[in-house]
């Protein structure tokens, strides 16, 4: 099957420029950018984007939700932005002579304001903006739309994702221009519309343009016109582009799907990289995993692990990388981590499979990854180390994706009377769609009523259990299990944000972290277990009680040194690749891996959803 590349942006100028696309099908790559007449104020629209981007990130965090939520005026949200960004920007337009672009820039800021607070009076009991918003600059990475019998994978950022009245979800689209590319944009809303159901099926999305010229003006477009759009404008396009062979370059021709490195040459860069800092090393091993090319080396003598390792910044120029390499200590060598020219992706349904299917001994056995050297990574809940997991990750670092496959491991191997789960969701995408699954304990739970809810009654039932354990004789639940008893199953409760309930407030805060503690202190025993999970890993939300009562660590890609030394008691996390690459803590020193992927068709059929009717007996 052939698969293709393109992003949203080139989709659509394919569409409304015929000519763009007779010179892409060639085999040229036309620009998508698009230039004002001259002597026209520049929008900004980088810049309109970032701090629209910014301003709903500071509105939905969970550090600032009760201060945010109290701000209720144009006003309000205006001086919050003047104190924290427009003020200086303004003033460096006017140093450059560029106060008309100073003005209608505040002029733009002022009437997203005043949409903000229009969305905020139209939400039926609000008590904070995320009853408004979902998500903000969401990227869709290699979204895969079939045409014909190939897969053309498509690349977008949609600005925005809201919670529309009706409970239904909206794709949104800033613009600062309208006229003449009206059409344009209602085609590019269409893509993301087209692509957001494959990214999160079952989900219902309608789109709205909002256009600020400075002054505010929005078209509202439902579902059924979306898909009218894409079917008969960008469907046919898709076909023209893809159903007829296009001329390949002699470089195209040449390449390899996965270009694997130059072993040699590439250890003598990194030797000779070093030698420019007066650090010996010699190179006396190259592994190759499926994101990352890890270097052993040997020190010179008299050259320390932590001279090396200082210098990971420095190396990025001679190495041409775009983040400081991960460089420790390992067993008799030093180890440097750097990334594969050609990441390749690692399938659950492939590796269940191969070796990793072996070794899943257990009915809550589930994997980390895939080490390094191809080894499978698994953990077990049923053992006392990895009972519990604490897992970590910013923005872009695979953690949702590594949690689903985590829980449709869980279940592909059970049958819902073995394995039930319970899922908090309070981003509504990552387990988007699963509601009605027969694994389902509670229904998914996307407020903090109805997390907090979930974790009292976890407790009452892990307390019921262990009575019935006594009357048994039983010392747990897998001891009951092998006995024939099989009425109680194995329960998981999985957090994908755990901040909101630390940061809701002292009593919240206080009640969650006992109840946390309590699962933790007893539920291996009674088969009840927790994951929770963050993307902003910092003291206030791990804080040493919940970190304490979660054996088993998780990093991906975190923000920083700091963060990751929260998570692992030491940095590292920081110079990871993101797309489930990971560090994982089982209390014997760092893992690294490579998390799994399960596209979401193949996760919803896993949790029993239209196609699959609940694993093995």
């Amino acid at each position: 099957m052939a698969h293709h590349t393109l992003t949203a942006s080139e989709l659509t100028f394919a569409v409304v420029d015929p000519d763009w696309r007779a010179r892409w099908i060639a085999g040229e790559r036309p620009s998508t950018r698009s230039f004002a007449p001259a002597g026209t104020p520049r929008a900004m629209s980088l810049r309109f984007h970032k701090e629209a981007e910014t301003l709903v990130a500071w509105l939905t965090a969970p550090a600032s939700l009760g201060r945010a939520a109290a701000i209720d005026t144009v006003d309000g949200l205006l001086d919050h932005l003047w104190a924290t960004s427009l003020q200086a920007l303004t003033d460096r337009l006017f140093a450059q002579d560029r106060g008309e672009e100073a003005q209608i820039f505040t002029a733009r800021m002022r009437a997203f304001c005043t949409r903000l607070i229009a969305l905020r009076q139209r939400t039926k009991d609000f008590e904070n903006w995320q009853d408004v918003f979902v998500a903000a600059e969401q990227d869709l990475a290699r979204i895969p739309v079939p045409v014909g019998d190939g897969v053309v994978e498509i690349r977008a950022r949609v600005d925005a994702i809201r919670i529309h009245p009706e409970r239904r979800l909206e794709v949104v689209d800033y613009k600062l221009s309208q006229g003449a590319r009206q059409r344009a944009d209602l085609v590019q809303l269409a893509i993301y519309a087209h692509l957001l159901p494959i990214w999160r099926p079952g989900c219902d999305f309608c789109g709205t343009l909002e256009y600020y010229l400075p002054e505010f003006s929005d078209v509202q477009v439902s579902r059924d016109d979306l898909a009218d759009i894409f079917a008969g404008l960008v469907a046919p396009v898709l076909q023209e582009m893809f159903l007829q062979p296009r001329p390949a370059t002699p470089a195209a021709a040449a390449a390899p799907e996965h270009a694997a490195p130059d072993r040699g040459a590439l250890a003598q860069k990194v030797v000779a990289a070093f030698r420019g800092f007066n650090l010996g090393v010699e190179v006396s091993g190259v592994v190759e995993g499926p994101q990352l090319v890890r270097l052993r080396l040997t020190p010179a003598p008299g050259v320390k692990v932590s001279s090396l390792a200082n210098r990971a910044e420095d190396l990025q120029i001679p190495l041409s990388l775009a983040v400081p390499p991960l460089i420790k200590a390992g067993k008799g060598f030093v180890i440097l981590d750097l990334p594969r020219p050609e990441p390749k992706a690692c399938l659950l349904k492939d590796a269940l499979a191969g070796p990793l299917g072996g070794a899943l001994t257990s009915t809550v056995a589930f994997p980390i990854g895939m080490g390094v050297e191809g080894d499978p990574v698994v953990a077990d809940f049923a053992d006392p180390n990895t009972c519990h997991a604490l897992v970590a990750g910013s923005t872009g670092s695979g953690k949702s994706e590594w949690l689903k496959a985590m829980v449709a491991s869980l279940l592909l191997r059970s049958a819902p009377d073995h394995v039930q789960v319970a899922l908090i969701d309070p981003k509504i995408l990552t387990f988007a769609g699963v509601e009605g699954s027969p694994y389902l304990w509670r229904p998914v739970a996307t407020t903090l009523a109805d997390a907090m809810a979930i974790l009292r009654d976890a407790v009452a039932e892990m307390d019921a259990r262990y009575r019935v354990l006594a009357r048994g004789g039983f010392v747990n639940l897998g001891e009951r299990l092998a006995a024939g008893h099989t009425d109680l199953p194995f329960l998981v409760l999985i957090f994908d944000e755990f901040a909101d309930l630390i940061l809701a407030g002292r009593d919240e805060k206080k009640e969650f972290e006992s109840l946390v503690a309590r699962i933790a202190g007893k539920g291996r025993a009674a088969g009840i277990h927790l994951v929770l999970a963050t993307q902003r890993p910092d003291r206030a939300v791990v804080t040493g009680l919940v970190k304490a009562n979660l054996p088993l660590k998780v990093c991906l890609k975190v923000a920083n040194a700091v963060n990751a030394q929260i998570v692992l008691d030491e940095p590292g996390a920081e110079s990871l690749f993101g797309k489930g690459d990971l560090l994982c803590d089982f209390g014997k020193g760092l893992v690294r891996a490579q998390g799994l992927f399960i596209p979401q068709p193949e996760f919803l059929a896993a949790v029993g959803i239209g196609g699959r009717g609940g694993g093995r007996g």
